[in-house]
């Protein structure tokens, strides 16, 4: 045990030191050890705390990530569940389903106009006038036909599918095709006062278009009993020429209607036909490249469909030899050319010389009546339009039924 010297000698004074001072001496080092291994063991706590509650902030982001993703995948089953009420999805199944009824439109016809040969002339009769004014109401609902043209359109339809498949699938293509085409951007066309929308056809358009078709219908039907026969104007001559004045008529009707519509979306400016001068589009009597070989298209388009009609009618295929006939009846597809092109010409010269067309600066639009506000383009009026289509068209009838005959 230590004790404290009394004793100080010159070599010991100032070293000489209590036992509390020894004491401080010894266990310095012993407390800095502690007081290290405690700061150790707080850091160490203080490390695992953090390093715990980092883990809790990552369980934390973790589980928020899984409840974000579970309610993405609920989001996305809702979605596919409600699919069916969306703007889109409408819109591509109408589509879908539009285009799917053309295709039955397009098959009831194919099948549905032979059909009406196969059973006997009182059953042709009958099946043919609901077709003709089947076509009528379809006209209607679709907005092609007034009521009084849909009344109209019931006699043409019923007096020519009664009578001739091929004038009656002549009259098809052209009404068909012709109605399409008009309602085609017809925002662009909208240029004169007598513009309807929808191109929608009364009695008196129907009748200029179809009447006259319609009584050379009932005549071929009444020389030949309703039947479908090979042309010929040695042993047929008046039903050769009844055929061939019916499909000419519908070919004039169809190229005029198709340069009329299609013309009028050339890039082109039109030439009035008797002059070669500049006239505005939508002017009676200018013409266009893409309007000229529209015309080309409509009158082929007619005499394609007359041909054909001529190889599947139930009537024609029953006479021995009769089906022979008719395949090599093919230069009736260009005469129908022909046809058109002819009568659309004829149709823009009756057009640019006896149809008035003039400018309503008030409107600013094209006119087909004289008035203050309007300045004269062409022509005089003294044929209205329906008249300039039902001339050209007769014209075009008698210059077919004379080829029809020549050929044949």
């Amino acid at each position: 045990m230590l004790t404290t010297s009394c004793a100080q000698t010159p070599r010991s004074r100032g070293t000489c030191t209590s036992d509390q001072t020894l004491r401080q001496v010894v266990w310095q080092p012993v407390k800095h050890r502690r007081t290290r291994g405690s700061k150790l063991r707080t850091r160490s706590a203080a490390a695992d705390g953090a390093a715990s509650q980092g883990g809790g902030q990552q369980d934390d982001k973790v589980q928020e990530a899984l409840k974000r993703a579970q309610e993405g995948v609920s989001c996305a089953e809702s979605s596919l569940q409600n699919i069916e009420h969306l703007p889109s999805n409408k819109v591509a199944r109408h589509s879908v389903m539009k285009h799917f009824s053309r295709l039955l439109i397009v098959a009831a016809v194919a099948v549905g106009l032979p059909a009406t040969q196969c059973f006997g002339l009182a059953w042709q009769i009958l099946l043919a006038t609901f077709g003709g004014c089947g076509f009528a109401g379809f006209g209607y609902r679709k907005g092609s036909l007034s009521p009084s043209g849909a009344i109209a359109a019931c006699f043409v339809g019923a007096a020519t599918l009664t009578t001739s498949l091929r004038i009656g699938l002549a009259l098809l293509a052209f009404y068909y095709t012709s109605s399409k085409l008009t309602a085609y951007k017809e925002e662009v066309k909208d240029v004169a006062e007598e513009f309807k929308k929808g191109g929608q056809r009364d009695w008196r358009q129907v009748l200029c278009n179809g009447g006259i078709p319609s009584v050379l219908a009932l005549a071929y039907g009444y020389l030949t009993r309703c039947a479908d026969i090979p042309l010929s104007s040695q042993q047929a001559f008046w039903p050769t020429a009844c055929l061939g004045a019916a499909i000419g008529y519908y070919a004039s009707c169809c190229a005029d209607t198709w340069a009329s519509e299609l013309g009028q979306l050339s890039e082109d400016t039109p030439v009035l036909i008797t002059t070669l001068r500049p006239v505005r589009k939508g002017t009676n009597g200018g013409i266009t490249r893409l309007g000229l070989m529209a015309s080309v298209g409509g009158g082929l388009l007619v005499g394609t469909a007359a041909y054909v009609a001529g190889l599947i009618a139930p009537t024609l295929s029953a006479v021995p030899g009769a089906l022979h006939l008719a395949r090599g009846q093919w230069p009736l597809i260009l005469l129908g050319l022909v046809a058109g092109l002819f009568g659309s010409l004829v149709d823009s010269v009756l057009g640019a010389t006896i149809q008035f067309t003039g400018y309503n600066r008030t409107s600013q639009k094209l006119t087909s009546k004289h008035g203050p506000d309007v300045v004269a383009i062409s022509g005089i009026a003294l044929l209205t339009n329906n008249v300039v289509n039902l001339v050209s068209a007769a014209l075009t009838a008698l210059l077919m039924a004379f080829m029809c005959v020549k050929t044949f």
